[in-house]
């Protein structure tokens, strides 16, 4: 990847590395990395990061490719968005996004790669292996570090679809609940008032006589916290193996419901390259199924 600035008229007397920090939005960590790789230009010429800018001077680098830690492995990909930055996908049910310590295959990531043919991947939301929906992955460090400060700065804005078992306390409103470990070596998660806040905004779209439909609009990052937040509201997610009422889980059982009912319908977040506005959509699977249809 290219990247390229021109310096503008309040950019003059400034150091080369001010302007790749702040106008090409470098991290530091990525400079002091890459400046010793002669890939800094200005004007056609090579440059140091203490190089004094002039105004109207073109600034050139070429990030070098990078390689990926774990195998590529040929997989059936449903892609929903690819340019020269980033690819986005409709992650299916029953699949993890990227490579662990203890797992180096079998996920999306290593499909990608073998897609992509060569470089890495670096995902920048996940979803539990049984959610579903829009996953965005950059195809660099440069991009990866833009969206996470996107992300930092709440740019990034998810909506979720998900059926439930019973109501939530109202039409709309928002899940204030703190969330934390279960204990320090559990997966799951509870509600503690010593937890870390988490803030969940939702919509009823659907009611019905057994389940009601919501978009779920996660004001936070916390793990599980859609899940867990309505199971604690009253309203458990169809079909959730973890996060249920004795009452919700016999009756996802019945209707042959065994992983949550969750999918990421929709991304909205700022380009890392252009700045434009972007929205990524996708529709669950479970919107084919019977008892959805019958209430559609």
């Amino acid at each position: 990847m290219t990247l390229t600035y021109t310096a503008a008229p309040e950019d003059a007397g400034r150091k080369l590395f001010s302007l790749l920090r702040y106008r090409l939005h470098l991290s530091a960590g990525l400079i002091k990395r890459l400046k010793y790789q002669t890939i800094f230009q200005v004007n056609g010429q090579m440059a140091y990061t203490n190089h004094i800018v002039s105004a109207g001077d073109r600034i050139t680098l070429t990030l070098p490719e990078e390689q990926a830690d774990f195998p590529p492995e040929a997989m059936e990909l449903h892609i929903l968005y690819e340019d020269e930055a980033l690819i986005a996908l409709h992650k299916p049910v029953g699949i993890i996004i990227h490579p662990s310590a203890t797992r180096n295959t079998g996920t999306l990531s290593n499909g990608l790669l073998a897609y992509l043919g060569s470089g890495t991947v670096h995902p920048v939301n996940r979803l539990d292996r049984d959610t579903t929906g829009v996953t965005i992955f950059a195809k660099n460090g440069y991009v990866k570090s833009i969206l996470t400060e996107s992300m930092e700065k709440a740019q990034i804005h998810k909506t979720y679809l998900a059926p439930t078992y019973g109501a939530l306390p109202e039409k709309n409103g928002v899940i204030d609940l703190p969330i934390d470990r279960v204990n320090e070596s559990s997966l799951w998660r509870t509600i503690r008032e010593d937890g870390q806040p988490a803030r969940t905004a939702y919509e009823l779209l659907l009611e019905t006589p057994c389940w009601n439909l919501y978009a779920f609009h996660p004001l936070t990052g916390r793990t599980h916290q859609i899940r867990l937040h309505a199971m604690a509201s009253g309203a458990p997610l169809l079909g959730d193996p973890v996060y249920h009422s004795e009452e919700s889980l016999l009756y996802s059982d019945s209707m042959g419901l065994f992983t949550q009912c969750l999918t990421c319908v929709e991304m909205t977040f700022p380009h890392p390259i252009t700045g434009k506005e972007m929205t990524i959509t996708t529709r669950p699977e479970w919107y084919q199924s019977p008892w959805f249809q019958e209430y559609r």
